[in-house]
């Protein structure tokens, strides 16, 4: 009988300390350009020009310059005057379309972190579930619950993160990348997704 008391009396102590940790999980909040890109993948954006007429947005003929880097870089007359190109007599019209201009580029919300809630969570509340009564009965110690169901969140995360598919990228954003697959370009998303630990 006091064998079972103690054992009650170490397993409170342990789901007490489990209770002091809060487990985070998401893109680093130390890297700005990728919370920024999960905001706007998560909520949509609409993305006007700031500093100019118009955004410049490049075509897959830039390899990555900027229009200062290329030379004889112009823009036509109406009614080819929503491009910068350069001269090229082996191209339609006669020049080679290295920029797009628009007034405003629309991105529409691609929500992977609620679409995950939503369809996992009873999956994760069962699995924590668990892993407490697995700390409670002493099987476990209660850091080792954070690795187990940490990773299982990361790892649906990033399974929706590689799935999500509608709605399908922009025929100018297929051809920049060589494929459609909305929330990857070069899985800088999907590899930042971690967890972490939190005192409470």
């Amino acid at each position: 009988m006091t064998e079972d008391f103690n054992h009650l009396t170490s397993g409170i102590e342990q789901l007490e300390k489990l209770q002091s940790v809060r487990l985070s999980i998401g893109v680093p909040w130390t890297n700005q350009h990728l919370n920024m890109i999960a905001l706007v993948n998560e909520y949509g954006a609409d993305i006007k020009p700031k500093n100019k007429a118009c955004l410049i947005i490049p075509t897959k003929e830039a390899k990555g310059r900027k229009p200062g880097e290329i030379a004889n870089l112009f823009r036509p007359k109406p009614p080819h005057n929503h491009v910068l190109a350069v001269p090229d007599k082996s191209q339609p019209y006669g020049m080679r379309i290295m920029f797009i201009l628009k007034d405003e580029v629309h991105i529409p919300p691609r929500p992977f972190l609620r679409y995950t809630f939503d369809h996992y969570l009873d999956n994760w509340t069962e699995l924590a579930a668990d892993l407490a009564f697995k700390v409670f009965v002493g099987e476990i110690n209660y850091q080792d619950t954070f690795p187990i169901l940490g990773d299982a969140i990361v790892k649906d995360i990033k399974r929706t993160i590689k799935e999500f598919s509608k709605p399908k990228n922009a025929p100018l954003t297929i051809a920049n990348k060589g494929f459609d697959d909305p929330l990857i370009e070069k899985g800088e998303l999907r590899d930042s997704i971690h967890w972490i630990t939190e005192r409470i």
